[in-house]
């Protein structure tokens, strides 16, 4: 069963049991996939960040990849399961490659990196951002700066608590969040494009079924 069947069929079972207007089923079906997906993202995330020891890692990364993806679009799976294992893998890996690489990068080294992400990143937003999906139409060029400045500030922000976190915290959390910043800037070129299109076609060869489609894998 799909993400989008299990909605709509507790859609359907709230509308009679609260005497809804049924024109409003549509509506209640769209929340509630959104909510399906966003806890059981979050569950499973998280419970495995807490088994691997990353949960301050994968915390650092969620949050600033989310509202800097929330800009600037980007590419995703299809189906709602693959989008899921791909999100686990890059968050995991994330976490872990910033423990292990923290004894290996010294200070000065991510005060030269950490800029030049920042300015690597920001260059891409202003060519391609925001990237654009089936579900994330952005018309006009108004509407294009402004989620392009949205981008740039998110990224300042993310910079100036990275500045911080690594001064008075740990490496490891640090080197995670930049991880997933350059993830998620990939995901809205046009290389990242294809590469999301291609992985998703593998892991739907894997999991040999068809994903159901949705609009909840941000």
């Amino acid at each position: 069963m799909t993400m989008a069947e299990m909605a709509e069929k507790a859609a359907v079972h709230l509308t009679g049991e609260l005497a809804l207007d049924a024109g409003k089923t549509d509506f209640l079906r769209y929340g509630l996939e959104i909510i399906f997906c966003t806890l059981i993202k979050a569950v499973s995330l998280f419970s495995l960040a807490y088994l691997l020891g990353i949960i301050p890692e994968v915390a650092f990364a969620l949050f600033f990849w989310s509202i800097y993806r929330m800009a600037s679009g980007g590419a995703h799976c299809s189906g709602y399961w693959r989008c899921l294992s791909l999100g686990l893998i890059i968050f995991v890996a994330a976490g872990k490659l910033g423990l292990y690489l923290e004894p290996y990068i010294s200070m000065e080294v991510m005060g030269f990196l950490l800029p030049a992400g920042f300015l690597l990143a920001a260059v891409c937003v202003l060519i391609w951002a925001p990237g654009e999906g089936p579900y994330s139409t952005v018309t006009g060029t108004a509407r294009r700066r402004f989620y392009q400045l949205v981008s740039l500030v998110c990224l300042g922000l993310w910079l100036a608590a990275s500045w911080q976190i690594m001064v008075h915290y740990s490496a490891s959390i640090v080197i995670a969040g930049f991880i997933a910043v350059l993830i998620q800037t990939f995901s809205f070129t046009p290389p990242g494009f294809q590469a999301i299109e291609r992985l998703d076609s593998l892991m739907e060869g894997l999991f040999k079924r068809k994903g159901g489609k949705n609009q909840c894998c941000g």
